[in-house]
This record gives structure tokens, sequence and C-alpha cells, in this order.
């Protein structure tokens, strides 16, 4: 059955279709068990949405369906995307990752009750949720442009997830631009590291196959170490990186191979490519209820004054971007209003919280979104970001209302207050938590890695009698941001370590203490303690630099407590320091590298 209700139409799954019909055997999607065609990504989304239609039509009877896909970092997730599209509905994607009891609130929240899954996450979806593994018969029915195409989900200052709502007209106007601007078609590949929960996926997997190109997708080995992302991109035409990741290859001077455009965005760019990096660097910005971007700067590399840092650039894809300012000067701040046809319709059964961030208007074309980012334009016409308006922050790219975390906090069993702020540590912006009440730091991390993503949860918690107040009453954050500065410049000198013989002791515990702010204790685990992979990333170059051994980020992963990672780095640097010169040191022989 086939139902070309948008015939003549520009949407993701009728471009798909296209260049299915015109170069069937083009490779559409690599992953690392192999590739497969246009063809096949056709078929198989065929088949799996005949099999979604009909669990829709057991327990849906909505007019626009959305279809939950819960897949691993492999083709199939691609397929099962396309799928949803396919059976008539729009997707929500969930990250395999999260916790069972935040991936129930989010479908709960976002009414879908059918659910496309590989058959080992089932368990993670709750009893009234229909799972679909496979595929049986054959469907390609396509929604309207101005139907619904995604779902995603957003920290909410509730303690809900906000469900942003995106139709295919917004979507299909983002990635065409974002597939001229770079140049993607037949014969360019790119490279997706971007999480299938966050929107930036769409930009990694659907901007090329909309263009008839191929996508390389990296899976989870990959996207978690640097090295590796590295060399994926040397195999590419183009690639996309979360801000964080881009900053430590522009750090790198890695050779970049085929690689000519590297996009990056999500958080806020702090350092500008090298003149001589070898490829063209763009840094975009924009909100999830704009479809993903609504800036791009041109090539970062040539002539510009680096005195302050890199602009967010200037108005892509159609959207019209404004001031909250009677006039806007060079150099005057203002929150930054959004319009034009990329904006959401919304958020999902959610009026009040749609009205106040979507400005009402006459008509839909001066209809705004108010981003709650204060901006300024430069000079020579460039937005640069300068601030949040309100309490919600960025991580690593991960976007954070720091008042779902405090409802999280206060959910915890006999934690009597609660507050949650960024801090830093080691140069990098950290989650850090104040409680108050008879609990211990553990407990309370534990309770909310049942609850929350892993972005949310925070890296430092810290137990105190009772939280500083104002002398109004209110909290006193400035107050636990110092105290945390204090307790982490106050932490044991490396040269107290109890038992600190070894060069390979020292420095590994010197390491710990550096990235995390803390002396660590034999048990601890990195990753329990405030580490995440960029962290882990720095560890590493520490460590190497220390030592002066080959070692890669994975290490850490592997051996996660810090007397088993300890052990490790011991025996490898024995083994690199006193072992014969050709002891298999060079990266790609077996056993080269731990």
């Amino acid at each position: 059955m086939v139902a070309l209700s948008t015939a003549g139409a520009l949407t993701v799954p009728v471009e798909v279709l296209r260049h299915a019909d015109s170069a069937p055997d083009r490779v559409a999607v690599i992953d690392h068990s192999g590739s497969i065609t246009y063809r096949d990504l056709v078929e198989r989304a065929s088949t799996l949405a005949a099999s979604l239609r009909s669990a829709l039509n057991d327990v849906d009877d909505s007019t626009e369906p959305v279809v939950a896909v819960l897949w691993p970092r492999t083709a199939e997730a691609v397929v099962a995307q396309l799928a949803a599209w396919f059976c008539g509905g729009a997707f929500l994607p969930l990250d395999s990752g999260l916790p069972a009891a935040r991936i129930r609130d989010i479908l709960t929240w976002a009414d879908c009750r059918v659910a496309t899954v590989h058959s080992e996450l089932v368990d993670a979806l709750p009893p009234d949720v229909t799972p679909v593994v496979a595929g049986n018969g054959h469907l390609i029915s396509l929604a309207a442009t101005d139907r619904l195409a995604y779902v995603i989900s957003t920290s909410g200052s509730t303690g809900k997830p906000k469900q942003v709502e995106i139709e295919h007209r917004s979507l299909a106007g983002t990635l065409s631009w974002y597939a001229r601007f770079f140049g993607l078609g037949p014969g360019v590949r790119t490279a997706a590291f971007a999480g299938l929960a966050f929107d930036a996926c769409l930009l990694d997997l659907w901007a090329p196959l909309m263009a008839g190109g191929t996508v390389l997708l990296a899976d989870e080995k990959v996207v978690r170490d640097p090295d590796l992302i590295a060399a994926t991109l040397r195999e590419v035409d183009h690639g996309f990186l979360a801000t964080p990741l881009a900053e430590q290859l522009l750090r790198s001077n890695v050779d970049t191979g085929r690689l000519r455009t590297l996009a990056t965005g999500g958080d806020r760019l702090r350092i500008w490519p090298p003149t001589d990096f070898g490829a063209a660097v763009h840094n975009l910005y924009g909100p999830t209820e704009a479809t993903i971007l609504v800036t791009a700067t041109g090539d970062l590399r040539s002539g510009r004054d680096r005195s302050a840092p890199p602009p967010i650039g200037r108005p892509v894809a159609g959207a019209r971007l404004t001031l909250d300012l009677p006039v806007a000067r060079p150099g005057d701040e203002g929150e930054l209003l959004i319009a034009g046809g990329g904006l959401a319709r919304g958020y999902r059964d959610a009026p009040r919280e749609t009205a106040a961030a979507f400005v009402a208007a006459p008509d839909p074309v001066t209809r705004r979104y108010r981003s709650g980012d204060i901006c300024r334009w430069t000079a020579d016409g460039e937005l640069s970001f300068v601030r949040r308006v309100d309490g919600q922050v960025k991580i690593r790219g991960n976007r954070i209302e720091l008042r779902e975390v405090e409802l999280a906090l206060l959910d915890v069993p006999r934690v009597t207050q609660a507050a949650a702020d960024v801090t830093h540590r080691a140069g990098e912006a950290l989650l850090t938590a104040w409680v108050a009440g008879p609990v211990d730091a553990e407990q309370v991390g534990a309770h909310l890695r049942h609850r929350l993503p892993a972005s949310m949860v925070p890296g430092r918690v810290e137990v105190l009698t009772a939280l500083p107040l104002t002398v109004n009453g209110k909290l006193d954050r400035a107050a636990l941001r110092a105290m945390s500065a204090i307790a982490s410049e106050g932490a044991a000198p490396a040269s107290a370590e109890p038992g600190g013989g070894s060069a390979a002791r020292r420095s590994v515990t010197q390491a710990w203490r550096t990235v995390l702010g803390a002396m660590p204790g034999p048990d601890d685990d990195f990753f329990l303690t405030g580490g995440d992979s960029l962290l882990a990333v720095r560890l590493t170059a520490y460590v190497r630099r220390e030592l002066g051994i080959e070692l890669k980020s994975s290490l850490l992963y592997e051996h996660r407590r810090f007397a088993d990672y300890l052990a490790e780095i011991e025996a490898l640097h024995a083994e690199q320091t006193m072992g014969p010169p050709d002891a298999g040191l060079a990266v790609g022989r077996p056993g080269a590298t731990r």
C-alpha cells in the first residue's frame, strides 16, 4: 500500500524514496557490521512499518500517532525511524542508556503507546506500551508536510520533560539547507556521532540521506573515544561534533585526512580553530524548538578578530532573528527571538508552556519563539551568544533545567533540602548538587541514576548540615559555589597520598585528583565519582604525557576502579619502559596499547 498524499511536497521520506528509485544500489548507511543500500533501507522500513501500523490500529486511534524508537547505534535504528514515517506517524527517539523509569515517564507524557525496539531492550518498556521488534508485510503511507515528523524530549522546569513537536515541513527546510550548505549528496560520505535521542542526530542521519549521500554511523565504542572519532573523521567528507568534542579535536593538531568540512554546536564554542586546520570549521546554533539550528558561521579559520570567543553566525534556513529591544545596535544585549518556518508546533499537551515560550501573533509568519538566550549583534552582522536568561544550563551540549534536577533530589528519601548549580573543575563545567539530610552522596547518586539521564546526574554531590541562606531567606547559591571551590582547592597534594611510590602511582593519582578534584580511594569508580567521557580523555592525556607511554581512553572504561586502573597503568608502564624495542607499541598492532 502506497499513499503518496504528499506528491510534489518536500519531506525527508519522500526524498529518500526518490533516491531509492533512482539509485537503489547506492550505499545509504554503513555501520560496524556492514552496509545497506537505499533499496535495503526502504524495503526494511516498509516491512517494519506494516507491523507498526497494525499495532497502532489496535491501541492508538489518533490522527498523528507517535512511535517510540529504542534501538542501539546500528543501521536498524535508521530503518526504525523511517518505518515510523512510513506508517504515517512521527517518531520519538529514545536513548537505550536511559533508566527504565525515565523511559516510562517520557512515553507516558508523550502519550506514546507503540514502540519499535530491539529484542534485547524490550524489558525497558512499560507494560502498557506495545513493542514491535520485527516487520511483516509492506506499507509506505506518507504524512502531509503539516503533520508531525518527530517529538523529542528536553529537560523541564517542572520536573516533567518538555515534549517538542516538529512538523515535516520544518524538518525538511532545515535539513535541505544543511545539505546544500555543506555540499552533501551522492558520492559524499558523512559521519554520524550524535546520540540517537538528540535532535542533532537528524543532521547526522537525514540531511545526507535526504540528499542521496552515505552515512557512516559510528557505534558506541567509537563515540566515546576521541581517538576513534578522529580516525573516523579522516575517512569522511563531513562531520558534526558536539562543541566539547570539537574543541578537543581543534586542540589536538590531528591529521584530518579526507575531511573537508566540520560543523559543531550544542554549547558555547570557546576556542578558534588553527588557521592551518585541515578542514573548514563552522559553528552552528539553534534550540530544539526551532528545528535544530537557526545560525551558522562561515569558515572560522579565515581572518577574523580572535580576541573574543567565536560568534554563532548569521541567520540560516529561513530563520528571522531579532533581539527583544526597541532598537538593537552592535554590542547591545537582548533576548534572542526566533521566527520563521522552522519553529516547532509547540510543546506536546502543554498549552501553558507553549504560550509562554511562543509569542502569539496575528499570523504564523510573525509568530516568535523566546529562546531564553541573551545575544548581541557584532559590528559585522553576526550574532554572539552571551548567557542564558533563566535557570537552564548546558553541560557538554546537554540542555538541563536545574529545577528538574532539584526536584529529583528532593524526591530522594530523607533529603530535606536540595540545590543544583554549575561549578567548574579543571576548567570544565560540572553539574553539582548540595543536599541536607541523613543521607550520603552515593545514596543520592544511586537514586538519581535510576530516575534521570546520565547527563542530568550531578558529577559531584555534597551533603551539608543545612544549605546556606541569604539575609532574605533565599538560597545562597554564591555561597554554595564558593564552598565547592574551596573544597576542590583544599584537596590533599599528590605528595600526601598514602603509599605514593612509583612514578605510575604518582602520575595516575595526580591525574585523578586534577580531573575529578578529589583524592581517589582504591574502590572509587571513575564514572560514579564525577567522571565522564570527556574527563576520561583528559585523564588519559595527562597520564600519557607524564609517563610517556602509549595509552587509549578505552582502558578507563575497562578498568573503572582506581586500584584496577592503576594496576593496568603500572603494568603498561613497566612493559613499555623495560620491554624490548620491538615490543609492539605501534597503534593498530595486536596488544599494542591498552
